[in-house]
């Protein structure tokens, strides 16, 4: 009787393979997944920001600033043949990029061969003001993609007109000349007086 109900649980199991545990011998989910994070800096300061507010600096015309990018593989597989691209704004020129510019689309566009699971790859952008005719909020936005997965992330500045700061008073002429006859009549008065 053993004999028959182990052939009958073989013979079932050889009709019914799913009593198997099928996830033993599968393959693991491919799970990809791609971050991308920028910032900016400053050019003279020493610390990159997601933003730079209002409060922080208001950029003129000739303003240098750094953008840093990054993108890291946060999956759990190997990520091929990614595109990034930075979409700048119609007030900057790039002056340092990692990739090639096209100045029609104000795009800087590079590629990553690969990128291991864990591994970030960091990029530097140079730009300038290089009008404030568009005075108001700036928004930079930096995209990483291929075929399966997709990021993005963007960092806000605020540009300005440039102004000619005040010196004083208007009537600043005024005031100099006026000073200046009441020097030289006080020298002229000390002449007299001493007689030389």
């Amino acid at each position: 009787m053993k004999k028959l109900i182990l052939s009958l649980a073989l013979m079932a199991a050889l009709v019914f393979p799913s009593g198997v545990l099928a996830d033993s011998y599968s393959q693991e989910k491919v799970e990809y997944k791609v971050s991308i994070d920028k910032k900016i800096r400053p050019i003279n300061d020493d610390k990159y920001y997601d933003n730079v507010s209002r409060d922080q600096k208001v950029f003129v015309s000739d303003d240098l600033m750094d953008f840093n990018i990054v993108v890291a593989n946060t999956g759990k597989d190997i990520l091929y043949d990614l595109v990034v691209t930075d979409y700048y704004p119609i007030v900057n020129q790039i002056i340092l990029a990692p990739g090639e510019i096209n100045k029609n689309n104000r795009t800087v566009t590079w590629k990553i061969s690969s990128l291991g699971v864990g591994e970030t790859r960091s990029f530097n952008l140079r730009a300038k003001v290089a009008t404030d005719s568009a005075a108001a909020a700036q928004t930079n936005v930096a995209t990483v993609k291929n075929n399966h997965v997709s990021d993005r992330d963007t960092a806000t500045f605020y540009i300005t007109k440039k102004t000619t700061p005040k010196t004083g008073s208007n009537d600043l002429l005024v005031k100099s000349v006026i000073m200046t006859s009441v020097a030289l009549a006080a020298l002229g008065i000390r002449k007299l007086a001493r007689g030389y």
